[in-house]
């Protein structure tokens, strides 16, 4: 029976050792299959984020061409209007390097704007319309910052990031670029908000709040990014108050930032003038409706519907209520109960849509209140776009925090759709007009040297008081050194 039950019961031994060979070549195949899976998949997934990648980064590229061909299709070897008097900070005066930081022109500082302008300029002969184009090179680097931006808040690019160079190289922004160049007055301030809002993306606090306060500083003293020295007490405060125990900085690290800011912003004041930019100009306030008013204008002339219309007045406000919304619900979700759904990326994201868009309208509502006495038609003025470009960059961000797909993409659809359109729009008649002012009166004074003369072959003047500004005498200093338009004149 024992030879009997050995035989009986091998066989069944046989089978158990068949199925479990079965079952081992099963989960082999099993498991090569997954993994051939996930190869494919990874595969695939690198193929589309290069897809991507090369989409954003063609994109970006015809948007730089077409920005450079632009500058290079008016800009013209002349200085213009306010450059003959913040010039003499770096140009016509002998200053200090810190004198030439912290020289005011009008109702702000030159700051960086200046010492970059001493470094660069001089090696170009003050050559204004290559300063035209390093201007537009400046620019190029606060777009890369906002895609590099974008990615450290998303982790990766995506289609709808086109909508960045879009709305950084519109061509609204034209007389930043080609008529009254100056670094501190758009260019640098819109890198040095970029640059802070990387800042605030670091996860390191360590190297977080020092580059934030240092970028701050630099940024009060750089053209209208005084604003953001108001911002940035109030962004730490929010920041610190909305923060869980584990991210919180210490009362000492936390008030130790805060003097630093506020300190920042104190030193700014210190032999400071109240300068108007306008004579019609009065500290007393007008209607807050006019105001509102004032503002949406300026957000519709962004978005190219550029004429005092109904279009213009329902465009603006809908933008501007867009732009509010995001702001309002970014601090709500900062400073709701359930602070767990707002943490990491989520955290920073809203943090720097309040830092974007809290910008613009802090300039927008103050430009609104100094130049409102000109009339509604002073919310077009184009050196104020340059402005704009930080709150609907802003908007975009907020945008793609909508966690319900199908609404995330119709609204960026409608997005990227409107700020394309509008970054499409050329105003030919008022960049046509300065370059035949600048270039016609530079060809006269070229041949006779006459200041009222060529104001009135131009039919417009280079500069509006020329016996105030001393004009002749700085147009003599230029010819003596052979800078600026003297670079273009002929050797006899």
């Amino acid at each position: 029976m024992a030879r009997l039950g050995i035989n009986l019961i091998a066989p069944e031994g046989k089978r158990r050792r068949r199925i479990d060979v079965y079952t081992s070549q099963v989960n082999r195949s099993n498991a090569l299959h997954d993994s051939n899976a996930k190869q494919i998949g990874a595969t695939n997934l690198f193929a589309s984020e290069s897809v991507v990648w090369l989409w954003v980064s063609i994109v970006f590229i015809v948007y730089v061409v077409r920005f450079f061909h632009l500058i290079s299709r008016y800009a013209v070897n002349i200085f213009f209007a306010d450059q003959w008097d913040f010039n003499n900070a770096t140009l016509f005066e002998k200053h200090s390097l810190w004198q030439m930081f912290r020289w005011q022109h009008g109702p702000h500082r030159q700051g960086l704007g200046a010492l970059f302008e001493k470094l660069v300029d001089p090696l170009l002969g003050w050559n204004s319309r290559a300063e035209a184009f390093v201007i537009g090179g400046v620019i190029v680097a606060a777009a890369i910052c906002a895609l590099w931006l974008k990615k450290r808040l998303c982790g990766n690019l995506s289609v709808f990031d086109v909508a960045i160079p879009a709305i950084l190289f519109t061509t609204a922004q034209w007389q930043t670029l080609f008529m009254t160049q100056n670094f501190a007055h758009g260019p640098f301030p819109l890198l040095l908000l970029l640059l802070y809002c990387i800042s605030w993306s670091s996860k390191t606090q360590a190297v977080r709040y020092p580059l934030l306060l240092f970028v701050n500083f630099v940024t009060i003293y750089t053209g209208f990014g005084v604003f953001l020295g108001v911002l940035t007490p109030i962004l730490l405060i929010l920041d610190y108050w909305t923060g869980t125990p584990q991210t919180r900085l210490s009362k000492i690290y936390f008030m130790s930032a805060i003097i630093v800011a506020l300190s920042s912003l104190v030193s700014f004041f210190v032999g400071y003038k109240f300068q108007s930019a306008i004579s019609c100009f009065s500290l007393r306030p007008q209607s807050p409706t006019s105001y509102v008013h004032f503002v949406a204008l300026m957000f519709a002339n962004f978005f190219a519907v550029r004429r005092l219309t109904l279009a213009a007045e329902l465009v603006g406000t809908i933008v501007l209520t867009a732009v509010l919304i995001s702001l309002i619900t970014c601090i709500w979700l900062l400073f709701r109960d359930n602070r767990t759904n707002v943490v990491g990326d989520n955290r920073s994201r809203a943090l720097i849509v309040v830092s974007l868009t809290a910008f613009t309208l802090v300039f927008c509502f103050n430009t609104a209140y100094g130049r409102l006495c000109e009339g509604l038609q002073a919310s077009s003025i184009s050196r104020y776009v340059i402005y704009l470009e930080p709150a609907v960059l802003g908007f975009y961000f907020f945008l793609l925090s909508f966690h319900q797909s199908t609404m995330r993409k119709f609204l960026l659809s409608g997005f990227l759709i409107a700020v394309v359109a509008a970054s499409l729009y050329r105003d030919r008649g008022g960049m046509g007009f300065a370059w035949n002012v600048k270039q016609h009166w530079k060809t006269c004074y070229l041949q006779t040297e006459d200041i009222e003369g060529c104001n009135k072959v131009a039919d417009f003047p280079i500069y509006p008081n020329p016996q105030r500004n001393h004009l002749k005498e700085k147009l003599e200093y230029l010819k003596r050194t052979r800078q600026n338009l003297y670079l273009d004149q002929k050797v006899q």
